[in-house]
């Protein structure tokens, strides 16, 4: 995703009409430097100089036939707060770093068990999405560790380093939304010991429903993910509202048609400024 969209369009280009509604996020290409750096900038044009040119400073470059439309560009740009439907009914909310911070636990698991943290995590994001999607076991994780690597392993370090903390400006969004009537889901991507610690913690009890990926078989960024959930509310994707921390994810409900808000630090707001346009 991109906090800029940069074009070389004259406004009396038909396609720059797509871009109106995101019009402070866009820059005109070579007459203004953004902030930030080029990989955070995508360049809109027709002209191959510019694709060239921009390609050569290190911008994204947006490749479409046809017309351009919103529907192409809004799911691409991390900056834009998208609001919630008029008739929105149903809010789908992420976990980790969202619900909850304090999860990053590469480096404690990496100190439990004793191996460097890049060796470690080298081997682990191998097994990320299988340990999250189910068809993996934690268990078998640790005895492939043991075989990798030559050592004992403790316990279970999914478990013991997982030390997550509630986030207040969240948790009071979800239960401002639930006394205002509107259902609220959980939609999150989480092994089986996180879901127990969070379970215990109170956490679950937040929402209307829960949605975990290692108890659905499937795990976000995936298309799937967004749409078994959405099946099971009874929902279409046009009365739903997703939050989430990653760009990836926000990009791929977006694209499905779910108005999302990534929540997260961009180039002008903080992450709970964001919020405000839920309140």
């Amino acid at each position: 995703m991109y906090d800029y969209l940069c074009t070389d369009f004259r406004r009396d280009d038909a396609d720059y009409q797509a871009l109106i509604p995101y019009a402070e996020h866009v820059l005109l290409y070579r007459e203004k430097q953004p902030e930030g750096p080029s990989s955070r900038h995508l360049l809109i044009s027709h002209n191959q100089s510019s694709r060239e040119d921009a390609i050569r400073r290190g911008l994204g470059v947006l490749q479409w036939q046809g017309p351009l439309s919103e529907s192409l560009v809004e799911p691409l740009l991390a900056t834009y707060d998208q609001r919630p439907p008029q008739d929105c009914k149903l809010f789908l909310f992420d976990l980790g770093n969202v619900v909850v911070t304090n999860i990053e636990m590469l480096n404690r698991m990496a100190d439990i068990i004793g191996l460097d943290p890049e060796v470690f995590a080298a081997d682990y994001l191998h097994y990320e999405f299988p340990l999250m999607d189910g068809s993996i076991a934690e268990a078998e994780y640790w005895n492939h560790v043991e075989h990798q690597f030559g050592i004992a392993v403790p316990n279970n370090p999914f478990a013991t380093a997982f030390k997550p903390v509630m986030n207040k400006p969240i948790v009071k969004l979800i239960k401002t939304l639930r006394k205002k009537g509107y259902r609220v889901v959980c939609a999150s991507n989480t092994i089986d010991s996180h879901w127990k610690h969070l379970k215990k913690m109170g956490v679950l009890d937040l929402f209307d429903a829960t949605y975990a990926s290692h108890l659905l078989g499937i795990s976000k960024p995936a298309a799937a993910f967004y749409e078994t959930i959405l099946d099971k509310e009874g929902i279409p994707v046009s009365q739903s509202y997703f939050i989430d921390d990653r760009e990836d994810n926000v990009e791929a409900s977006r694209k499905l048609g779910i108005a999302s808000l990534l929540y997260a630090d961009s180039v002008v707001k903080t992450r709970d400024e964001r919020l405000k346009i839920l309140l």
